[in-house]
């Protein structure tokens, strides 16, 4: 090892060699520390506690953001309230009742006097406020400050009291008419969505109408085709019934009397006779004979004259005739053709027409209703609208009838949002001087300076 190196023993010995000089040091630091500490005036402090009940904030999106800028509407009230404690109105009610009920004990109160001893601090992560009060053993000590802190605390709920049932009363009168104005909105709204769907129906009486027009729009259809076919196949029946019937005689024969007409008869035997008369003639006489051409020009006239004579004339004496039974059936028919065209075309017809009524009836429903359902539904969200307004105003109401339960007098420990905790107590020990801390603090200051003195004073020998 060598020669400059140094040791925890030469330490120690440098302590032992220079005791004095650390005791002397010590002792010197450490009795002035605590005959001061022992001379200084005692300060005595009363703390009570109060918490701050939830105030009512904006709900929503306003709400949230207000929250978040400026830490929350209950940070700031609690604030507000810790800085009213120091303000001159609550200072000079709570000094007016103190002095009321004695005046002698606090007739040196002033608001100067006490606002430098009052200290109102949140309690961190809470809604609790600590109010401190501190004063001297010559101002008054722990019990006087304890009845000053009580009565800051009386004084600060009386005023928000105050305050705070003014604003219910303002608040429920203002609820209690947007209530009225909102009932009869929303029984207007109601009776004009009654109106509406008595008019003009709602979602599923205009479906359900939709459905039977489009159903009986099919049924005109398929009846207007149905008797347009049937007439067409009408038609064709009446042109053959109407060709049949007119190659079907309408009477028919029934009977028929035959008998020989005389002229004829006699113009028969007569041309017999000629005949008999000529054959004698050429016989007799030949072909060229005067007598037989005279002959043969009487039996011409005969012919003549019997070529003259009608057919029926000469054969029918009588002759019966009835109507043709064919004939009958074929214009019976042709008649009932005749009615079934006219029957299939007034059907037809009045098919067409209430088909035409019924699309237009269609393309009103079609055109109207949409603009129905946007009346109706717009109508519907504002009915919705205003209830949920009124819950609202309804949760409002009873938020005012609770705060207007805060404060009903002195028997509650609850008024005007402020609940009192713990009252200040007197306290027999000081909270200043420290005595323990300023010894202790003292001890280790001394001692260091002893070390240090007697550090200096070995260096200062070797030297």
């Amino acid at each position: 090892m060598g020669r400059n190196e140094v040791h925890l023993r030469d330490y120690l010995a440098v302590i032992r060699r220079h005791d004095f000089i650390i005791i002397i040091s010590f002792l010197l630091v450490f009795g002035s520390a605590l005959i001061i500490s022992l001379y200084l005036p005692r300060v005595y402090e009363a703390t009570a506690t109060i918490e701050i009940q939830q105030s009512t904030t904006p709900s929503g999106i306003s709400g949230i953001m207000q929250n978040f800028i400026s830490r929350g509407a209950d940070q700031i009230s609690m604030e507000t309230i810790c800085k009213r404690f120091v303000s001159n109105s609550i200072l000079n009610e709570t000094i007016h009742n103190l002095k009321n009920r004695s005046l002698y004990t606090y007739k040196d109160l002033t608001p100067d006097f006490l606002a430098p001893r009052i200290n109102a601090k949140i309690v961190p992560d809470t809604k609790m406020i600590e109010v401190r009060i501190k004063l001297r053993r010559d101002e008054g000590g722990s019990q006087r400050a304890a009845k000053i802190a009580n009565e800051l605390i009386r004084v600060m709920q009386d005023q928000r009291g105050k305050k705070t049932d003014a604003e219910v009363v303002r608040r429920q009168d203002f609820i209690n008419e947007k209530m009225k104005s909102i009932e009869s909105q929303i029984d207007n709204s109601d009776q004009n969505i009654k109106s509406f769907l008595k008019n003009k129906g709602n979602t599923i009486a205009w479906s359900a109408h939709a459905d039977y027009i489009f159903n009986r729009m099919a049924s005109l259809m398929d009846l207007k085709e149905m008797n347009e076919s049937l007439l067409s196949a009408e038609k064709k029946k009446y042109e053959e019934l109407k060709t049949r019937l007119d190659k079907e005689p309408e009477f028919i024969e029934y009977s028929r009397t035959l008998s020989q007409n005389v002229m004829w008869n006699k113009y028969k035997t007569d041309l017999a006779e000629l005949d008999l008369r000529l054959i004698d003639a050429r016989a007799e006489f030949g072909d060229k004979d005067p007598k037989v051409k005279s002959l043969q020009d009487q039996i011409d006239q005969v012919k003549n004259k019997m070529k003259s004579l009608v057919q029926e004339d000469m054969e029918v004496s009588a002759k019966t005739e009835s109507q043709n039974p064919i004939h009958q059936t074929l214009l019976d028919q042709v008649i009932g053709s005749e009615l079934n065209q006219i029957t299939f075309t007034a059907r037809r017809d009045a098919a067409d027409k209430l088909l035409k009524q019924v699309i237009t009836e269609k393309d009103q429903i079609l055109a109207n209703m949409p603009e129905n359902q946007y009346d109706l539904d717009k109508m519907s969200r504002e009915v919705a609208y205003k209830v949920d307004v009124y819950k609202d105003l309804l949760a409002k109401k009873f938020e005012a009838e609770i705060m207007s339960l805060d404060s009903v007098g002195d028997k509650t420990r609850v008024k005007g949002g402020i609940e009192v905790v713990d009252l200040a107590q007197p306290s027999s020990r000081p909270v200043s001087p420290r005595v323990k801390f300023i010894v202790v603090v003292a001890g280790i200051v001394g001692l260091s300076a002893g070390l240090a003195m007697a550090f200096l004073t070995e260096y200062l020998e070797r030297a």
